[in-house]
């Protein structure tokens, strides 16, 4: 089955509330503060990488290394997660795994609404962040996923099958990156930059290991997959909360 087309349409609606969300943050029309905005955020993710100090690349290529260690075993642990699948590891899958889909949408619409409500500037600022880094995290994973063409673990041809760049593929060839454990660390990055007390930044990234967990635990991702994908969904969450927060201090010294 391809469900590609609903996963767009997912991407497509997440833009439709970033427009919908941007008229809080600027004065000119949303439209046109959206596209400014996602197009100079984008750039500087793109670019940052540049601009990176040695404590940045040490972080960069321990991640890399770790990532190479994990994609080298990564058909042991899937025969350890496939081994140790029950009923009480799909019920707590199903409990975990929306969190990285539409749920986020709940999520972030919570607070906003919040905001609106309560008149908290910070809450909706975190609604239009987390759209923003969605948005722009999802776009990279889903490049991502055609570039390598790595077929799901269920398709038992081995962890290292790979089609790149085949434009009309079926869902079984978009393993890497994971997109719900890109969507579910953008959400925790974002919420645990905004919110850096312990009692909400622990809750949430355990929330986004339950996701990245869940699709191990489904036989839909490798493991590397899932770290990818979340090593994805965090450095853009952050990126983009830092952006906004150092904005903001400069408008209020």
């Amino acid at each position: 089955m391809n469900n590609n087309c609903p996963q767009n349409r997912i991407l497509g609606s997440y833009l439709i509330l970033i427009l919908l969300t941007s008229g809080c943050l600027s004065q000119s029309a949303p439209l046109d503060a959206v596209v400014s905005d996602l197009y100079q955020d984008g750039k500087t993710i793109v670019a940052s990488p540049l601009k990176w100090q040695k404590k940045d690349r040490i972080v960069a290529l321990s991640f890399l290394g770790a990532t190479t260690l994990v994609f080298a075993t990564d058909e042991r642990s899937q025969d350890f997660f496939a081994r140790n699948r029950s009923d009480f590891s799909n019920r707590t899958a199903d409990f975990f795994r929306p969190l990285g889909d539409k749920l986020s949408f709940w999520a972030l619409g919570g607070f906003y609404v919040s905001g609106l409500v309560l008149k908290d500037q910070k809450a909706k600022d975190t609604a239009y962040l987390g759209l923003k880094s969605i948005f722009l995290s999802q776009t990279i994973t889903r490049g991502l996923k055609f570039g390598f063409g790595r077929a799901r673990p269920f398709v038992d041809k081995g962890a290292h099958y790979f089609k790149p760049f085949d434009f009309s593929p079926t869902d079984y060839s978009l393993s890497l990156p994971s997109g719900h454990a890109t969507t579910a660390f953008a959400l925790a990055s974002v919420i645990g930059h905004q919110y850096p007390r312990w009692y909400v930044k622990y809750p949430v990234y355990l929330l986004a290991v339950g996701v990245a967990w869940s699709r191990c635990n489904d036989n839909v991702h490798f493991l590397s997959d899932v770290i990818v994908g979340g090593g994805i969904g965090f450095f853009v969450g952050q990126k983009i909360t830092l952006l906004h927060q150092k904005k903001k201090a400069s408008q209020n010294p």
